[in-house]
Order: C-alpha cells, then sequence, then structure tokens
C-alpha cells in the first residue's frame, strides 16, 4: 500500500502519521505470522491424527487429553530442501526425533578405517528418525541425515520428547515401538547385505517403488553396499525382467 506525503503537514504531523503507519505495518506482519504459525501448527495435527493416532491407539487403546496440544505446541514443521541436513555427526547441542511426511532422506557416517562413507539409511515418508544414544544418554549425534528429495519433515527436540514421556507416561509403549522398528529396519538390512547383487537390488526396489527414478543412484548403491556400476547393471536387469513380466 503507498502513502502519499502531504508537503503542507508539519514535521510533528508526518512524525505522526508515520508513527501509525509503522504500526499498521507492525500489525499486519503480527496477523500474518500469527495465520501462518496457526497453518503449520494444523497441519501438525492433522499429520498426528493421520500418522500417530492409529499407532498410539493400537497399543494403548486411548488417547490421553492434553497429548495433542503438547506435541502440537511442541513440535515444528519445515520445509527441508534436496541436499539439506537435518544433522550432522559429531554434534552435542540437542537432537532431534524427525518425522518424515514427504520426501527422502539418507543416514551415513564416516568410516575411517574402510576410509569410505557408510549409508545406513535411506528414509521415505513416514519414516521416523532419533539417535538412539544421543536421546538416551546425551551423546554426540553419531550420523549425518540428509534430504535428498526435497520434503516436509516434523521435528520434536529431545528436550521436549523426554518432557512428553515425563508428563505422559502412556508414551512410553509408542515410543518403544518405534525403537523396536527402527531394531527390525537394521536387522532387515544387515539381512539384506547377505543376499546376491541381484537380489539386493530386487528387494529394496520392490520395496521402494520408483525411488531410482527420484534420487541420485549413486547414494542406493552405496546403501547396498556395490559400486554404481554394480548397481547400474543390476538394475537395468531388474528393469527388463519387470517388463518381461508385464
Amino acid at each position: 500500500m503507498a502513502y502519499a506525503i502531504d508537503n503542507n503537514l508539519s514535521k510533528e504531523q508526518l512524525d505522526c502519521k508515520g508513527s501509525r503507519i509503522g504500526k499498521l505495518r507492525i500489525i499486519k506482519k503480527g496477523v500474518k505470522a500469527l495465520i501462518m504459525n496457526t497453518d503449520k501448527q494444523e497441519r501438525i495435527k492433522s499429520i498426528f491424527r493421520r500418522k500417530i493416532f492409529p499407532v498410539f491407539i493400537q497399543l494403548n487403546g486411548t488417547v490421553p487429553d492434553g497429548l495433542e496440544t503438547f506435541i502440537v505446541e511442541h513440535s515444528k514443521i519445515i520445509t527441508a530442501v534436496k541436499d539439506q541436513y537435518l544433522a550432522e555427526s559429531g554434534e552435542t547441542e540437542d537432537g532431534h526425533l524427525l518425522y518424515l511426511e514427504s520426501g527422502i532422506a539418507r543416514c551415513y557416517y564416516y568410516d575411517a578405517t574402510a576410509d569410505k562413507f557408510i549409508v545406513t539409511r535411506i528414509a521415505k515418508k513416514g519414516d521416523v528418525l532419533i539417535d538412539t544414544n544421543a536421546f538416551l544418554y546425551g551423546s554426540k549425534q553419531a550420523q549425518n541425515i540428509q534430504m535428498l528429495e526435497s520434503g516436509t519433515v516434523i521435528t520434536l527436540s529431545y528436550t521436549n520428547l523426554k518432557l512428553l514421556l515425563a508428563e505422559f507416561h502412556i508414551m512410553y509403549a509408542t515410543f518403544i515401538y518405534f525403537l523396536a522398528e527402527k531394531e527390525k529396519q537394521h536387522a532387515a538390512y544387515q539381512h539384506l547385505l547377505k543376499s546376491s547383487v541381484d537380489e539386493r537390488v530386487k528387494l529394496f526396489l520392490d520395496g521402494n517403488t520408483g525411488i531410482a527414478t527420484r534420487i541420485n543412484n549413486d547414494h542406493i548403491a552405496t546403501y547396498l553396499d556395490m559400486s554404481r556400476t554394480t548397481f547400474s547393471s543390476a538394475y537395468a536387469k531388474y528393469k527388463s525382467e519387470k517388463d518381461e513380466n508385464r
């Protein structure tokens, strides 16, 4: 909005008018921020009800009063862009539990002995990421978490997660459930690495439909513990067999 300046106004009148304009702009910014914050809270609430509530009710049978409000007020929702780091190894400040509403991320660390990067997980929509040791014992962040595809992420700091568990003891069952899911994923990954190259590629791509066209295949090859050339050959064979079976 443009404001014309009347040259006949006194300095005091101009200062007063400028002050009103300044206050109006501050109010507009405040209203805009409030609307944006409300929108984010509604998005968190919607995701919580669609994704977390079903698991919670399955494990506990009911949702205690105040739980939803606590999570909405203490969580943040961010738009993470491709290549952005959500966490970096060696960090000592308060970490975060991460829930991927959309997008793809990799968890990896550098193995000094082997002199290479080890990708331990490729996470996608619906996955929960947490460094258990950092949360429980306050140790340094063990791995890097980097977005491979832009997406939406809900974060809850470890400090707030501890407050949540202290205030709502019934949440322990849900928390243990997600830790168990993490252990199952790790066990499945170790089993995957014992398979042949072709079997590794097939199992991974069958369980992650379309992912090879969404992210750099170097990351998939590293995750499956093979060279990019080996993966490319196995991937071509996989696609050929898929086409033949149609």
